[in-house]
């Protein structure tokens, strides 16, 4: 299996477990989230992979890149921008956003 094949599919069923969770959370914070670290991605794994740090088997990814660093090297960036945010609200549960938004939360 390739890079891009596990990528997609890991990816998929991130988003299927996650994006009904994200849709009620605020996207202007997501979407600055996810830029900043696509572009802190595509910094620091140009780095890590042109010092040769970290080498990938050329059989197994796209030949898409940007700079040195393969283009499935993003998708650990992208599963974590729908991961974390879903992830802190699942676990937060739902007297933590109500305790700071709810009626009495100026009496706290």
């Amino acid at each position: 299996m390739t890079y891009v094949l596990l990528s997609l599919a890991v990816l998929a069923l991130v988003a299927a477990a996650t994006v009904p969770t994200l849709r009620r959370l605020p996207q202007r914070p997501l979407l600055l989230t996810g830029l900043a670290l696509i572009v802190l991605t595509a910094v620091f794994d140009n780095v890590i992979v042109g010092l040769g740090i970290v080498a990938y088997d050329e059989s197994l990814i796209s030949g898409v890149r940007v700079g040195s660093a393969p283009i499935e090297d993003f998708s650990y960036t992208l599963g974590a921008v729908m991961l974390v945010p879903a992830l802190w609200t699942w676990l937060a549960g739902p007297t933590a956003t109500t305790a700071s938004t709810g009626p009495d939360a100026h009496h706290a």
